[in-house]
Order: structure tokens, then sequence, then C-alpha cells
């Protein structure tokens, strides 16, 4: 197999899996609350949480999915694709690390016998400047990140109008979700995996010879919706 090839395809699989990840709704507790609370929540659903930890293993694949969804752009739109894409990824990757730590922690803390000293923990880890950092980072760096990655998508007429909305309304819908209604997150997590299936669709569609010119040189052909 032409090395391409399996490079496309490593990608596509790469953007649907990581996004299929991300769409799944696990719901253990309140990030609001108390971190009491939250350790008690995480005790009393001890399987749901460890399932929940397990999944960000493949949501990690979004990091060189995104990479790959800023390749196809790359031609029509090679700056948006450039700071879209490299945004994601700083984004995801920063999310990986503390929302994963965050996750553990919990996990790790319900099942302690000291709950008062593991919440203290916790309240040490979630005021440390690095982690706020990280957190910080994953805010701004995935919903910046992929809402100019989508403009780069329709800029580049890679992808047909319809999965670059979608794609935006990915990062919009999750943040709005977060304020209003974890039920507006999870159906924007559906409009990211929609989006990641038809790109993936379209790199796996796109032939080695187009795949490889050069950035900018010339758009790509519009996608039929």
């Amino acid at each position: 197999m032409d090395i391409r090839t399996a490079s496309r395809v490593a990608g596509a699989a790469s953007l649907i899996a990581g996004s299929l990840a991300i769409a799944i709704p696990i719901e253990i507790t309140d990030e609001d609350a108390p971190i009491a609370a939250q350790l008690q929540d995480y005790a009393h659903h001890s399987a749901l949480a460890m399932l929940s930890n397990l999944v960000l293993l493949p949501v990690l694949l979004i990091v060189p999915g995104v990479i790959y969804a800023a390749r196809l752009a790359r031609r029509g739109a090679p700056r948006l694709a450039l700071v879209g894409g490299g945004l994601s990824a700083l984004g995801w990757i920063a999310g990986a690390m503390s929302i994963g730590a965050g996750q553990i922690a919990l996990y790790q803390g319900s099942q302690l016998a000291d709950q008062a000293g593991a919440a203290a923990l916790i309240a040490r880890m979630n005021g440390d400047p690095v982690y706020g950092t990280l957190v910080g980072a994953f805010v701004l760096g995935h919903a910046i990140g992929m809402i100019v990655l989508g403009v780069g998508l329709w800029r580049s007429r890679a992808v047909a109008p319809w999965v670059a909305a979608l794609f935006v309304a990915y990062p919009v819908g999750h943040v709005v979700g977060h304020a209003i209604s974890p039920v507006v997150d999870t159906i924007s997590g559906i409009f990211l995996l929609v989006s990641a299936v038809a790109v993936a669709a379209t790199i796996l569609r796109t032939p080695n010879e187009q795949w490889d010119l050069p950035a900018g040189k010339a758009a790509a052909e519009p996608v039929p919706a």
C-alpha cells in the first residue's frame, strides 16, 4: 500500500474515533459542585467513572484528527489551516492533560477512606497555576482553534458548507452548553461527530496526487452537498 494512502486512512480513522469518544455523553457529577459532593458522586458511580476515564484514551486521537483536517484545508486556506489546526491540536493536548488528571484524581480520591484529605488534595490541585494554565489553554485553544479550522474548511471548499458549519457549531455549542444545559453540549458533540465523519470521508476520497499538492497552489474542488 502506498504510504500516502495509509497515512490518509490513519488520519480519517483518528478523526472519527476521537470525535466519537468526545460525543459519548457520560455525566457523573456536576463540575460546579463542591469537591466533596463530586467525590461522593464518583463513589456512587465508580463503574461509570472508570468507563469515563477509559474513554479519555480514544479522545487523544482527536489531536492527529484535527491535524489531518487542517491538512485537508491547507490547499485552499493555508493560513486558516495553520492557525486553526495548531490551536486545536494544542488545545486538545492541554485538555487531555487537565481533564484526564482531574477525572483520575476524582476517581482515585473517591476510593479512599479519607475523603476530607482527598478533597483537600484535589482542591490544591485545582488551584495549582500550572493546572489552571492547562485548563485555560484547553478552553481557549480548542474553542477558537476549532472555529478557525471550520472556517478554513469552508474557505478552502474542501468540504460541503454544511459540514464546515457543523464543525464550527461544535465549539460554540460546547461553550454555550456548559453555561446553559448539558443537552446543548451533547447535541454539539453529535455535530462534531457528523462533521468529522464527513471530513474523514473526504480525506479518504482525496487522490494521493491531490493530497500532495503544495499549500495554496490551487483551491480544492467544491464537494456537492
